[in-house]
């Protein structure tokens, strides 16, 4: 990890950690009841609605961590290498538990509940399709893009994340506070398991340094 991607690391987590202590004290209630309307008012009866609900699908976890592990495995039988899958499996399991332990310290009701309390015993806080969609579509996108692809899919697989988000707050599954956490969440682990994928400095002067090498003469 670099300098500058761990300094945008840190400031994501400490943005993760602001958003669940501002959720806790309450403080984040007024501003998501507010916001609510903005997004609910584009879900249309119809084929809109069924629109964001297939969108949606892009944050479901058996769906795309399905889809990360298979792409790893392909990966690590290409490189003849077991890291991309252990480094992939570690990332969806550990991005499971970090959800299931948020959900169940905030205890923050959802608004199809009709409640907008925290520690109240609900399970909304953060997103878990957010965060399942920001991790595993930029981890499929960093698993699979070609060098010379990479950009454009990196670029789209984040497109695809801020979709899921906001499929989330059209059909009031969450509140905006609790989108901006799987935002938040999934972006800290795909970074770091981007990084742990990165081949290190050693290695790669090494690759470098074998084909600059002239091919040696056996006389």
């Amino acid at each position: 990890m670099t300098r500058n991607v761990r300094l945008v690391w840190l400031a994501g987590l400490v943005a993760l950690l602001a958003v669940t202590v501002l959720t806790l004290t309450g403080t984040t209630q007024a501003v998501d009841k507010a916001t609510l309307g903005w997004f609910t008012v584009l879900d249309i009866p119809g084929a809109v609605h069924v629109t964001w609900r297939t969108l949606v699908m892009g944050g479901q976890f058996w769906l795309v961590g399905t889809l990360v592990l298979v792409a790893a495995a392909w990966q690590a039988r290409r490189l003849r290498s077991w890291r991309p899958f252990w480094v992939s499996v570690l990332a969806v399991g550990v991005l499971d538990v970090l959800i299931i332990a948020g959900k169940q310290l905030v205890g923050r009701t959802s608004p199809n509940s009709g409640l907008n309390e925290v520690l109240a015993g609900g399970t909304s806080y953060p997103s878990g399709h957010t965060a399942n969609a920001t991790m595993c579509l930029t981890l499929l996108a960093v698993l699979l893009a070609s060098t010379r692809w990479r950009r454009l899919v990196l670029v789209s697989a984040i497109g695809g994340a801020v979709v899921v988000g906001l499929c989330n707050l059209v059909l009031g599954y969450h509140w905006l506070s609790e989108v901006v956490a799987g935002w938040l969440l999934g972006g800290l682990i795909v970074v770091a398991a981007a990084a742990a994928l990165r081949p290190s400095d050693a290695a790669i002067d090494e690759a470098r340094g074998s084909r600059g090498r002239a091919p040696e003469v056996v006389g």
